[in-house]
């Protein structure tokens, strides 16, 4: 190939001195057919394909095209107040998609003062002529200001990985933890930082050269960036006064700050220059390059105001020192669509405020959550009980009454925790936990046989120790089937079954409460709680019959074919582990009977759903009406207020459901639509004509 007719193409490799091996390539290979490979000995077309690893980022990130390539970046090129103020937004919008999940080779590291923090340094900066030819661009913009600035993101970025670094989230599953080996100011103490953020709102303060608008926008991101250091430095569980106030203040100045939002920089700004989205092929990373376009100022401020009202909830929490209020809250979050809060850091700092693993809410120790287990359940403490038990035992093993506490131990705080997990994996955390839960209501029947109750009431709590395991196991079953279809998991085959088993499973939920209800003290808030739950669960209960009649159509009449798929979905049901325990397990999924059930109906049964809808429609009113949001809702009472009224518009979707078997006959099922956006478990009725309507 000629002088000429290289000009001609543009070279891969143009300007890095590449030499074109093309004729090499074509004079060794002239004799060899096409299709034709040749291999050394040992070294077949396996090994030849294992050499290559589809997704290697190193494969083709080293080639970098013209139109990426641009002027070297110069960390101390003057800049305009705005510009500055445009760079901090930006840089704010990355650390939020960094919080979303996204790697920070693709986010903060795409900052590149970042890299360059030791440049601007001004004790080490040699003054230029450069540096004060310009007045409306001072240098003290880029070392005090944006300096402070960067330190004050990176610090903050710290504190977060060091907070997902714990463990109760998953890398790579809820966040990326690849620091690229680049420096989050590990080693520098926050309140280093913070004075930096201080030095730099004092020069603002007295700086004559910078517009009074940009000044102030420059202050009050100064001022948000430090409050939120100092928010995130501070455990809410020791020092919640201090945690709060912080969290007000934080508030106050991102609402001032949406008041003097900055503008986009002209073309030939050097501030476009700072952001590089593939910084990755220069950092020590396996990561492939993904460009993530930074959201707007007014979408970082709504996901910024969310992370304060993470903090905010963390700060009510700490201070909340019921386990069932806890539990409330994580269940009334994953019943409502879009349910806030979810950010992981945010979800890995409410679990260590509850729970870092030595003490609950950094005050108590598990004997006093066993204390509380048993006062929330039945309004009688563990010690009560346990003194109780000890004065009528009338059995050999003693060790039965230990095993109740170590078994509490093991189930109680993992429980309350996983709530906080993303819902499949708070999902999986239920499914393993209920051999746990069913360890724990053996125990409790075994320590039952072993009393002496002749004497006891019918309605002392004595009579009924069983019944509060089963109060809690069975909400959490409860949990795990209905969260299937909320993470769209079940076939249109399997959704019957989900919604009868449902049925089963709060049945069983009813009876324990029946049992318990009368030996409750009334109108203590344990009493208050189980009314609601009466109520909720009877009006939830009657939502999911009338779901599991209208899906039936949707199911298939192969029993036989049916049966492989029941026992993969339902295998958390059948581990080996019960058959360790000589007491049944309470409410598991039966294919038999739910076959029988089927038949019953097709063969001459009255299914009547619109009746169902109705008496769900007729409770959940009555229970927002009377404002009795249970015992356990706390300050967190409209949220569950939230959930029932959610209910009631599944309700009013479903209201023309069939109402006689005549019409059951002719209901067309392809009007169903399940969609977790509309409500996590249950669907809505679309009305469709013939010749639009489509299979769910």
């Amino acid at each position: 190939m000629d002088d000429a007719t290289v000009l001609e193409y543009e070279m891969p490799g143009e300007g890095y001195n590449f030499r074109d091996v093309t004729g090499l390539f074509e004079q060794a290979s002239a004799e060899i057919e096409p299709d034709t490979a040749l291999f050394m000995e040992n070294f077949t077309l396996q090994e030849a394909m294992s050499a290559l690893e589809i997704g290697e980022p190193r494969l083709d990130s080293g080639l970098i095209p013209k139109e990426q390539q641009g002027p070297i970046f110069d960390p101390l090129t003057p800049l305009l107040p705005e510009e500055v103020c445009w760079i901090m937004d930006r840089a704010m919008a990355y650390e939020m998609e960094f919080h979303a999940g996204n790697f920070l080779a693709h986010t903060v590291h795409a900052l590149l003062y970042v890299h360059h923090l030791q440049d601007m340094e001004p004790d080490l900066i040699v003054p230029q002529p450069v540096f004060s030819s310009d007045p409306s661009r001072p240098i003290e913009l880029i070392t005090l200001v944006l300096r402070a600035a960067v330190q004050g993101l990176l610090k903050c970025c710290d504190i977060t990985w060091r907070e997902l670094a714990k463990g109760p989230l998953y890398d790579t599953e809820d966040w990326q933890g690849d620091k690229c080996e680049v420096s989050l100011l590990e080693g520098v103490p926050t309140h280093f930082v913070i004075s930096g953020l201080d030095d730099a709102f004092t020069w603002l303060a007295h700086a004559h050269d910078i517009p009074s608008n940009w000044k102030t926008a420059l202050q009050i991101r100064v001022l948000f960036r430090k409050t939120l250091l100092q928010t995130m430095s501070i455990d809410a569980a020791k020092n919640g006064s201090d945690f709060l106030r912080f969290v007000f203040l934080a508030r106050d100045y991102l609402q001032t700050l949406e008041h003097y939002p900055s503008v986009e920089p002209g073309p030939d700004s050097p501030a476009l220059l700072t952001f590089d989205p593939f910084i990755g092929r220069q950092l020590q990373t396996a990561t492939p390059i993904r460009v993530i376009p930074p959201p707007s100022l007014k979408e970082t401020c709504k996901a910024l105001h969310r992370l304060l009202d993470g903090l905010y909830e963390i700060s009510l929490l700490a201070t909340t020192d019921r386990l069932s209020i806890w539990d409330a809250l994580g269940n009334t979050r994953q019943w409502i669509p879009d349910p806030p809060q979810c950010v992981p850091y945010i979800r890995s700092l409410t679990q260590s405020t509850f729970s870092d693993g030595v003490l609950i809410l950094n005050r108590y120790t598990f004997g006093w959550m066993i204390n509380q287990f048993f006062l929330e359940s039945v309004g009688v403490s563990y010690d009560s009980i346990y003194a109780m038990v000890s004065s009528r035992w009338d059995g050999d093993d003693q060790e039965l009454l230990k095993n109740v506490g170590r078994a509490l131990v093991k189930v109680v705080a993992p429980h309350i925790r996983a709530h906080w997990h993303n819902p499949p994996r708070r999902r999986r955390h239920f499914m393993k936990s209920l051999v746990d839960w069913h360890t724990l209501y053996d125990t409790l029947v075994q320590v039952q046989e072993n009393l002496s109750l002749e004497d006891v009431p019918r309605r002392h709590f004595l009579t009924r120790l069983p019944d509060i395991a089963l109060l809690w196991r069975l909400s959490v079953v409860r949990e795990v089937v209905l969260s299937g279809f909320q993470l769209e998991l079940y076939a249109k085959e399997e959704r019957a079954f989900a919604y009868w088993y449902a049925t089963q499973v709060i049945d069983a939920h009813l009876k324990s409460l029946d049992h318990l209800v009368p030996v409750v003290l009334e109108e203590s808030p344990v009493h208050c709680e189980m009314l609601f739950q009466v109520q909720f669960l009877t009006a939830l209960q009657a939502l999911c019959t009338a779901s599991f009649l209208v899906s039936m159509p949707l199911m298939s009449s192969d029993w036989d074919g049916m049966r492989p798929n029941f026992y993969r979905r339902y295998k958390w049901a059948f581990r080996a582990e019960y058959d360790a325990s000589d007491v049944p397990v309470v409410a598991q999924p039966e294919l038999h009977a739910f076959i029988r059930t089927c038949a019953e109906i097709l063969e001459g049964g009255n299914p009547t759903p619109a009746d169902d809808v109705e008496l769900a429609r007729t409770v959940l009113t009555d229970l927002i009406v009377s404002t009795n949001t249970g015992g356990w809702a706390g300050s967190w009472g409209q949220d569950r207020t939230q959930a029932l009224q959610n209910l009631v518009a599944v309700c009013d979707s479903l209201s023309h459901l069939p109402g006689s078997v005549e019409v059951m006959e002719t209901f067309d099922a392809s009007s169903l639509k399940w969609d977790p956006g509309f409500h996590p478990w249950f669907p809505s009725l679309q009305h469709l004509d013939s010749s639009s309507a489509s299979t769910p």
